[in-house]
């Protein structure tokens, strides 16, 4: 199964685990492929690198460095698209559903509630990681 995560599932993932952390177990049994472009290996970097989460991720005994190696390790790299989509509201949210159609995914997994109102694009399901799992991998929870 083809997917793409928000920045926000892979924050969370990479620093409290819970359930994306379970998302990342799929990819590491090569259950799922997870997909990401430059643009969201970028974003990724620069939220690991706001002082807020220096303190977790010190907790953690780790380096931000450390942290995007397990994120090149759990993904694809995809080609970086551009596509204006117009009907967001938040218009930094293209960059998600254009990986999305660049990796040919079958589900987008977010948090952010301006890409979740959609409840699809272009017939690719967007769901938050604990409706992933409870559709495709009910046996992850």
């Amino acid at each position: 199964m083809r997917i793409v995560l928000d920045v926000n599932v892979w924050i969370s993932g990479l620093l409290w685990v819970g359930i994306p952390g379970r998302i990342f177990d799929l990819a590491e049994e090569q259950k799922i492929t997870i997909f990401v472009s430059e643009p969201i290996q970028e974003d990724i970097q620069e939220i690991l690198g706001r002082k807020k989460l220096q303190a977790k991720i010190e907790s953690l005994g780790v380096t931000i460095e450390d942290l995007l190696v397990v994120v090149r390790q759990l993904s694809e790299l995809c080609p970086t698209v551009t596509v204006d989509f117009p009907q967001l509201r938040d218009p930094d949210d293209a960059v998600i559903l254009a990986t999305a159609l660049a990796a040919n995914a079958e589900v987008i997994v977010t948090g952010d509630l301006d890409l979740l109102v959609l409840m699809e694009f272009n017939v690719i399901p967007i769901l938050t990681p604990q409706d992933f799992l409870n559709r495709y991998f009910p046996d992850m929870l």
